[in-house]
């Protein structure tokens, strides 16, 4: 049987050509390169462009491209696992915020990998995904695995442990799906992260996975305590090799200047950043953190103008005392006509511009927030209003008894 030759090659050199230039390879000898085939390394210029097939979007912004590496970042405490968690949750349900799973690709499947949390702080990521994205959390599902490496005592043990499960994982795979892995946090795969002979080997490993499985996969990586850096030698490698890098800036109002404090965001949220991209930048967006659930429930703010670009002479804090003290004359989730009859008119708000102006002061100030989608009741037409009761202190404690 004849082999078809690559046309874009061009003929092998003859045992007599090669003979005559027999003197060459002596050239840096001791590499050992003469012997080496790389036939299979040349492009092949008959081969067509496949553009990038991305996953994710804001606000039609793609990013996080299907066969590439994807690192979150931020000092330790800052948000990181709740910026997966989110993103985990719009590739279960589609979207979730301003975060969509973009059309045309396949059905994602999740394998999430936790090398350093206890079993109940992953118990309560996967209850936290699941609720995010509308899905049971007590039941078992193809479509999101968990794999648990903190009891794994070898960072090349761990290693082993990740191929082994991404390869089982896709054997149960249909051909209409996609993987989409994600690990927290790359540190644990290496002994050292400033050993660049361990570190650049790994890095390189990452990213021959993607390739081999066609898979997004998204790296939790720390920063350097003292400088908005990536940790150690593994991220130095890491920054060069990856498509994109998102950061999680955690932010304590009460601990910043005047002037950097926001009125339409509340005490402590999280701000994420895209400091690298190989395409368009994402824009920064806001989260906060509720514990509503009592695993903690990350909810992307709304970027409008901030309260004192409105014209009503009330406060933030006059509003949030109105709903603490008449939050017990609502049903919860409650209509926006419920709030401003129940809550801002008997405070003497009677002006229906001034009525919008509160209703949205407290919806910036996150007093109050919107339904998700997936918390309406069935032939609901629009979100109702529910209370952040980390903000809102329980009827139990307001300064108004119940009418009743």
């Amino acid at each position: 049987m004849t082999e078809e030759l690559n046309p874009n090659l061009p003929p092998l050199p003859t045992a007599e050509e090669l003979d005559a230039h027999t003197v060459n390879t002596d050239f840096l000898k001791g590499d050992k390169w003469f012997d080496e085939d790389v036939t299979a390394d040349f492009l092949d210029f008959t081969e067509a462009y496949t553009p990038p097939r991305y996953t994710l979007e804001r606000y039609g912004v793609p990013f996080a491209n299907i066969g590439e590496l994807h690192v979150v970042s931020g000092k330790a405490g800052h948000g990181k696992t709740n910026l997966m968690s989110q993103f985990m949750a719009t590739l279960l349900c589609g979207q979730l915020g301003n975060t969509k799973y973009r059309e045309g690709v396949k059905e994602a499947v999740i394998l999430y990998i936790d090398t350093e949390q206890g079993k109940d702080d992953t118990i309560a990521i996967k209850n936290r995904v699941c609720s995010l994205a509308g899905m049971p959390y007590d039941q078992p599902m193809q479509r999101f695995r968990i794999l648990r490496l903190r009891d794994t005592e070898e960072a090349v043990e761990r290693w082993r442990k990740i191929l082994k499960a991404v390869w089982l994982v896709t054997r149960e795979m249909k051909d209409d799906q996609c993987l989409h892995l994600f690990l927290d946090g790359l540190l644990d795969i290496v002994e050292d992260y400033n050993d660049q002979t361990e570190c650049q080997p790994i890095i390189r490993k990452c990213m021959m996975l993607a390739t081999h499985y066609d898979t997004s996969m998204w790296l939790v990586l720390h920063e350097n305590p003292m400088v908005d850096k990536l940790v150690g030698t593994l991220g130095s490698i890491t920054q060069r090799k990856v498509s994109e890098i998102f950061t999680v800036r955690k932010h304590k109002q009460s601990e910043e200047k005047p002037s950097e404090r926001r009125a339409d965001r509340p005490n402590i949220y999280f701000t994420v950043q895209q400091l690298k991209a190989r395409g368009r930048d994402v824009a920064n967006w806001d989260f906060e953190v509720t514990t509503e659930n009592g695993w903690g429930t990350p909810r992307e703010l709304i970027d409008i103008p901030p309260t004192p670009s409105f014209k009503t002479t009330h406060t933030a804090e006059e509003l949030k005392r109105w709903i603490i003290d008449g939050q017990g004359r609502l049903d919860w989730p409650a209509k926006h006509s419920d709030f401003i009859n129940q809550i801002l008119k008997p405070n003497g708000i009677d002006d229906n511009e001034e009525q919008k102006e509160l209703l949205q002061i407290a919806i910036n100030r996150t007093f109050i927030r919107k339904q998700e989608k997936s918390e309406m009741k069935k032939g609901q037409v629009s979100p109702r209003l529910k209370l952040n009761t980390n903000l809102i202190p329980p009827f139990a404690e307001s300064t108004e008894q119940a009418p009743f």
